[in-house]
């Protein structure tokens, strides 16, 4: 009961935003069937928070490529009598498994399986880290074997979904175990650590005077002490000023983490979804990602939310449709147009010219 109140309470601040949020009304009918869509995608949220049998579970991660150690990881299952499958949802940076598991409402035909990550969450042993996305694929490995295991998911798709770090996890440990998914929903996952902070700092650095863009210099500096152990300090001030995550409230250990090296081993169907206005991981470092994975059935959907990991607060009832249209057309294997870029801010500027 405590699991549906949270999920009713989160419902209402998903949905209000992304109606003052959404583009105006041009006409009654425009607005009779946006209400319209809004009860119906309530009613869907309902029925996918009814007969849910609901677990505290937990298993056992491998630390790292180079040690035998492992340590345990908590996490919640949702189990729906006659589930199509299960999906996995991997929370981002500084986040847990309390954020990633409401929403479950997304999925009311699917078991929904969210853990904490290394170094979030519970069970923060001395020594653990977060890496950002390069040992969290231990973390994700942990998980996808435990969803293996029970006998209500034979048979099924397991689903990955993911976000920022999460979808990075996911995206990475996909193409070091080619047998773990069926399909991946990643939003918002950066190409390379490196390449995404130079791009920040670059950022943050650029003033205009005069008319004219200049910049402070330091980017060079700053980029080389960044996997400096030494400098640690210094870097996560850096790392907050440049990203806008706070490094400080998660113990953090700043590794290279490049999964487009990886990404061409990618050959199930993914959905990538990116912000227009994402600071911390930019269009352009999603559409790489895009590029480079050999799916052989793959969207890139462009929204315009308002921030890192923005789009489904910013149009949520439309980013519910996405995602399950998406998963019915792989469980279909309805892949007839194999690539598919939806861009909404060359869509909203063609209708506003």
């Amino acid at each position: 009961m405590r699991y549906k109140f949270q999920a009713y309470v989160f419902l209402g601040f998903l949905v209000i935003p992304g109606y003052f949020l959404s583009e105006p009304l041009e006409s009654s009918e425009a607005f009779q069937a946006s209400i319209q869509a809004y009860q119906q995608y309530l009613h869907a949220s309902k029925q996918a928070l009814s007969g849910l049998e609901i677990q505290a579970i937990s298993f056992s991660v491998k630390k790292n490529d180079t040690s035998s150690q492992t340590f345990e990881r908590k996490g919640f299952l949702a189990i729906r009598p006659e589930a199509l499958g299960t999906v996995i949802i991997c929370h981002g940076y500084t986040q847990s498994k309390h954020e990633a598991f409401f929403l479950k409402i997304l999925f009311s035909h699917f078991n929904v399986v969210a853990f904490d990550f290394r170094a979030h969450g519970e069970l923060i042993e001395k020594g653990q880290f977060s890496t950002i996305g390069r040992d969290e694929v231990f973390d994700v490995l942990g998980a996808a074997q435990f969803v293996k295991s029970l006998p209500c998911s034979v048979g099924k798709p397991i689903i990955g979904f993911g976000f920022s770090m999460g979808a990075v996890s996911l995206l990475q440990a996909q193409a070091k175990h080619k047998d773990l998914f069926d399909l991946l929903i990643l939003d918002s996952p950066f190409d390379s650590s490196s390449a995404c902070m130079e791009q920040n700092i670059d950022r943050m650095l650029t003033f205009q005077l005069f008319g004219k863009e200049r910049k402070f210099p330091g980017k060079t500096v700053i980029m080389k002490m960044l996997y400096n152990e030494k400098m640690s300090p210094l870097v996560k001030k850096f790392f907050r000023w440049a990203s806008g995550m706070n490094p400080y409230i998660v113990p953090t250990k700043f590794v290279p983490v490049i999964p487009i090296e990886h990404a061409a081993n990618i050959s199930i169907p993914c959905f990538f979804i990116s912000c227009e206005r994402d600071k911390s991981v930019q269009v352009d470092s999603v559409m790489r990602l895009y590029e480079t994975v050999q799916s052989p059935f793959k969207r890139l959907w462009i929204t315009r939310g308002l921030k890192h990991c923005g789009s489904c607060l910013a149009q949520p009832e439309l980013y519910a449709y996405k995602i399950n249209k998406f998963i019915n057309a792989v469980l279909k294997k309805d892949f007839r147009v194999a690539e598919k870029i939806r861009d909404d801010r060359v869509e909203i500027h063609n209708a506003c010219g």
